[in-house]
């Protein structure tokens, strides 16, 4: 008898709980939109569209938001893989489903809520873990590429701000990398023996499962990673060509690799970060009054299109594991 009425509470409370998700995630999405809306200089829109042949750079923008999703799943897919055999489709949704939640969190931590929405309860542990070693991976993107071409980027202000030389600072980058690189698999071992301790939980699953992560694993998820990133971050310089701001290649795609390394420090709301892009975009690129509606443009349609777009369709997702 005690056994059904807590079914029928749990039923209850997730029935509740998914009610009250859709309108947090809608108002979110409310509040994005018209936030979005307000700080989009719309006559500037308008004068890109009406360049002729800047269609190309939003288009190209545009068709790369599905390819930097799938590298997202496959990296994650290869992580998730030494603790669930889920399928990559699966895998694919549960990303998509992440980014559903990410769109209102700092730094965008709420993937990893909405991944555990779509999963079943006994699958969670796996899908925490792996998440958690995939944003590992992702900070060496940020160190072995973002690193290197903020140091190339920012030279000429560091030195104008520092009192040593910029040289010391290149170093920086790959030592953390090294540190967490031998030392993070130790240390999150460590984590999960604490936890056992502490709370009592059954935790053979997860080493059982990190013991197949192997420094070739955690390799081609750092590739993944990297490849990533490198798509992020071509997506938004052709979105600033296609506002106007012509930069160079190379100086084009250090200085955005550069600002996103700021920023991923930075643990601030989604709205707090597109004005800090903004602004780390101008003191590298200017701060002519073309420049500054520019970046703002880039920074804003990007997040709608990598992040928006994607959230709807992931929401959808997590409504329909909830009917089942």
């Amino acid at each position: 008898m005690t056994s059904s009425r807590n079914k029928i509470f749990s039923a209850t409370t997730r029935k509740w709980g998914l009610r009250l998700l859709t309108v947090v995630v809608l108002m979110a999405f409310a509040w994005h939109f018209r936030r979005l809306s307000e700080q989009l200089d719309w006559a500037a829109f308008g004068a890109a569209l009406a360049r002729p042949g800047q269609w190309k750079y939003l288009f190209l923008a545009v068709i790369l938001m599905p390819l930097n999703w799938w590298i997202e799943a496959r990296k994650w897919f290869l992580l998730l893989r030494a603790f669930l055999p889920w399928s990559f489709p699966r895998t694919l949704r549960a990303t998509l489903a992440g980014v559903s939640l990410s769109a209102a969190t700092p730094n965008r931590i709420g993937e990893i809520g909405g991944r555990l929405l779509v999963a079943d309860r006994h699958e969670w542990p796996g899908v925490l873990t792996s998440s958690v070693l995939g944003s590992a991976c992702q900070w060496v993107a940020f160190l072995l590429l973002a690193w290197p071409a903020l140091m190339w980027t920012a030279d000429g202000l560091l030195r104008e701000r520092l009192p040593f030389a910029v040289a010391w600072l290149w170093p920086i980058g790959p030592l953390l990398l090294a540190a967490g690189w031998w030392g993070g698999k130790p240390l999150l071992l460590k984590l999960i023996a604490w936890a056992e301790k502490r709370f009592g939980l059954a935790n053979t699953q997860l080493k059982e499962g990190l013991e197949h992560v192997k420094t070739g694993l955690m390799l081609r998820a750092g590739g993944y990673a990297c490849l990533r990133f490198t798509v992020y971050c071509t997506q938004l310089y052709l979105l600033l060509w296609f506002f106007g701001l012509e930069l160079p290649l190379l100086e084009g795609l250090a200085g955005i690799a550069g600002i996103y390394l700021v920023q991923a420090g930075i643990p601030l709301p989604p709205g707090v970060n597109l004005v800090t892009r903004t602004e780390l975009g101008l003191l590298l690129w200017g701060d002519s009054p073309e420049a500054a509606v520019a970046t703002l443009a880039a920074f804003t349609t990007l997040f709608a299109v990598n992040v928006l777009l994607p959230a709807l369709p992931g929401y959808w997702l997590i409504v329909k594991k909830e009917k089942r």
